[in-house]
């Protein structure tokens, strides 16, 4: 192909795929110009939107709490009475059974970091939070966001609460989580 006929393909395909002329340029130049032989694979591009239904499995109760009820489940082991946030059908000490508990909600942060830069559509504000909890009466921690007026003054050890969006999906952003003293 001559430079001109590259040119006409790469805003044929870009008006057709969405894909930026500087993406298809780099990535789609050998095989325009001829450095790839005849026999090689050919390769051109396409757009693809998988719609699809994804299933939380044994731990949908979890999820369906935080959607219709705001509340927060927790899983307990009956043999050895360790307490899983997020959830989990087997424990992972004796491999018995786990049994959902309801659970109250606040905690304690044991690892965070201010985060200035988000790709999540579901991050409203910045800066924001992103932290390990340990939820009270459980004994294991879950990641999770932290809202907060002044950022500056979270740390490990702050006691948090659990707090819910008004639209829920039945998605673990249902809930985030505030400092209880900036309440």
């Amino acid at each position: 192909m001559n430079k001109a006929e590259r040119e006409k393909w790469y805003e044929y395909h870009s008006g057709k795929e969405g894909i930026p002329v500087e993406y298809l340029k780099r990535d789609f130049e050998d095989e325009l110009s001829g450095k790839n032989a005849m026999d090689d694979p050919l390769e051109i591009p396409d757009k693809m939107d998988v719609i699809y239904k994804y299933s939380y499995g044994q731990q949908s109760r979890f999820f369906r709490e935080l959607r219709e009820n705001k509340k927060i489940y927790g899983a307990k082991c009956n043999q050895c009475s360790k307490v899983y946030c997020p959830p989990r059908a087997t424990c992972s000490f004796c491999y018995e059974p786990t049994e959902w508990v309801p659970l109250e909600g606040t905690g304690i942060i044991t690892a965070c970091t201010v985060q200035y830069f988000t790709t999540s559509a579901f991050i409203k504000k910045l800066p924001f939070i992103c932290a390990y909890i340990k939820l009270d009466g459980t004994n294991f921690i879950m990641m999770t966001n932290i809202e907060a007026k002044d950022v500056s003054q979270i740390d490990v050890g702050t006691r948090v609460k659990a707090h819910f969006r008004e639209e829920r999906h039945g998605a673990i952003t249902d809930v985030y989580f505030k400092p209880i003293e900036q309440e």
